[in-house]
């Protein structure tokens, strides 16, 4: 299937790099034609001046309006190669993703958070994490939509399965989502335009608006244009028009604190706004038949209409950078005010409709992920998921081993168990099987296909304590930092929490029989509370909790073989307690010991 994929890429990229090379050759064609015609242009001109000839006139009149519709095919062409350079770059990407290789995309560096519930401990952010892995997104907000979801500690299996039921028909839809990549990616915004978009549409009423000042935006503009008129046909003098574009410019000056207020929270936004409304008017191209999918549509229709209105609005708005046109625009039209009037117009009409609009980007571009994610792993499936805390899988595998072979494992915890003991010598795999299980129980809760045949779990909130570290900033010894952990997980079972926990190798900052007597303290702790505890431990003797509990404890464990003096490991867990022992091996091929 990875090969049927790579194909897929591979021939994807040949097709986009055709159609970029053909819009690279016409742009190539335009800028020779330009230089052809601004030289008829300069030489027309000059030959009309010189003999007066209206040939000539004709000549250079013909070639500039030649020239201004070669300069917008130009534009044009060149929007086409630069889209499909990117519709070329994110099959490459993809491409390599299916090796994984993910440098080219983003880590997710900064949304690392040592205190959060699971996420650093299951590496869901960084490098060569599942955000790597997962994100495609091409706004800011819809990656804040999948980083959200990655986080979610409040699991809700009805709209799980909602969109579970959306990735499925969006997965398929590839030209569809690698279309709507590529144009998102042609602008990129940050938090900073979020925000001041916001803060514009939360703003209060403009007071340019008032009537009076209204009627003055009219009158004195018309006066202006009336005078310049009678100046060009020589009825009056060119003086007039001075005075009256002054009056106009002082005019304004009046509001000038209001008006950049206003503009410096939506200066250059217009750009963002036309790749929303381009991003709309193609979610309108597509069909569906998944009810969450048509439910989005059907809020942002016709939306792209009205967000390029107010992207026109903005970008002239924006002309009044430039200090002579601004001048210019001002002194005739009163164009600052007429800007602000046509924007507070928009946002009357409009304040309640955009939050929906916007809203229905970042959902598809969130939901593109998944899609693409589930596309690119065609044997992964969607997870069931059942009312008592447990896991059954088969062929469970970590989605993030790609450069060798994954192992894949059966596993089952019964729906009586509340705590599974893990054993095995060092570098069995232990660790690794916990974090399959956690990144498989992220998918699922995202609404992705996760790494198996068959996978069934519950809406528990997943909390691990795997990679506890001191730190001397905070003045925490490394025992008391993993004790803190423990708490928090205690606190929120004792608050009623449903909650799936991961716990590698605990108390390991005490001594071996004060950490076997804890280790058990602990166990008999969740054994009191609604949850389904892993625990990956070298602690031989918990495996006999066993015995004292064969309805809620069961042991597991990983296995390795030593022979003819070298070490194997199959990485698949069995029924049991490990048995062999790797550690004095080890240390004897390191050197350290005889």
């Amino acid at each position: 299937m990875a090969k049927d994929l790579d194909i897929l890429y591979a021939n994807r990229i040949g097709d986009f790099s055709e159609k970029e090379a053909h819009f690279k050759k016409r742009g190539k064609l335009f800028s020779s034609l330009r230089l052809v015609l601004g030289i008829f242009i300069v030489a027309g001109t000059w030959m009309a001046m010189t003999y007066l000839s209206t040939f000539w006139l004709s000549i250079a009149l013909i070639s500039t309006a030649s020239f201004l519709v070669i300069v917008i095919a130009d534009a044009k062409a060149n929007k086409q190669r630069l889209h499909f350079y990117r519709l070329k770059t994110i099959n490459e990407q993809e491409k390599s993703s299916l090796r994984g290789e993910y440098s080219s995309l983003p880590s997710g560096s900064i949304y690392v958070d040592t205190n959060h519930p699971f996420s650093y401990d299951l590496d869901v952010f960084g490098a060569n994490s599942l955000f790597q892995n997962m994100n495609r997104t091409c706004t800011f907000s819809g990656e804040r939509f999948l980083v959200e979801s990655l986080k979610c500690t409040n699991v809700n299996v009805a709209k799980i399965l909602e969109r579970q039921h959306a990735v499925s028909e969006l997965t398929c839809l590839v030209d569809f989502r690698q279309h709507f990549m590529a144009i998102g990616l042609e602008n990129r915004e940050d938090s900073e335009d979020i925000s001041q978009l916001t803060a514009w549409l939360e703003s209060p009423k403009n007071t340019l608006n008032r009537p009076i000042i209204r009627f003055f935006s009219f009158l004195l503009p018309t006066v202006t244009l009336s005078i310049l008129i009678f100046a060009i046909v020589g009825m009056i003098s060119y003086v007039g028009l001075i005075v009256s574009v002054l009056i106009n410019l002082v005019f304004i000056q009046l509001f000038n604190s209001p008006i950049n207020r206003a503009h410096a929270i939506i200066s250059r936004k217009h750009n963002l706004l036309k790749k929303y409304a381009q991003l709309l008017q193609h979610l309108n191209t597509q069909t569906f038949s998944n009810q969450r999918l048509i439910t989005l549509l059907k809020n942002s229709e016709n939306a792209h209409t009205e967000i390029n209105r107010l992207s026109r609005i903005m970008s002239f708005f924006d002309q009044r950078l430039n200090d002579l046109v601004a001048v210019v625009l001002n002194g005739v039209f009163l164009s600052d005010i007429h800007c602000i009037v046509a924007l507070y117009r928009w946002k009357k009409k409009h304040k309640k409709q955009m939050p929906e609009w916007l809203d229905s980007i970042f959902t598809f571009d969130e939901l593109n992920s998944l899609a693409n994610f589930a596309f690119n792993n065609p044997s992964y499936s969607y997870p069931k998921f059942s009312a008592s805390i447990f896991i059954e899988a088969e062929n469970l595998g970590h989605p993030l081993i790609k450069n060798h072979p994954c192992v894949s494992n059966n596993f089952g915890s019964l729906r009586e168990e509340k705590v599974v003991i893990l054993t095995g010598a060092n570098m069995s795999g232990k660790s690794t099987f916990l974090r399959t299980i956690g990144v498989n129980l992220i998918l699922a809760y995202c609404g992705a296909p996760v790494f198996a045949t068959k996978f069934t779990c519950s809406n528990a909130v997943i909390y691990t304590s795997m990679r506890v570290t001191d730190s001397l900033d905070q003045d925490t010894s490394y025992f008391y930092a993993e004790l803190k952990r423990l708490s928090q997980i205690m606190d929120n079972l004792r608050k009623g929490r449903k909650m799936l926990i991961l716990l590698d190798e605990i108390l390991k900052g005490t001594n071996s029989a004060d950490k076997l007597h804890g280790s058990i303290g602990l166990i008999e702790e969740f054994l009191a509370h609604e949850c389904l505890c892993v625990i990956a431990t070298h602690d031989l003797a918990l495996g006999a909790l066993e015995n004292s509990y064969p309805k809620d404890v069961s042991n597991y464990c990983f296995e390795s073989r030593l022979e003819s003096d070298k070490l194997s490991f199959d990485y698949k867990i069995i029924r049991g307690i490990a048995q062999n022992k790797n550690a004095t091996f080890l240390m004897q091929k390191a050197g350290l010991i005889k």
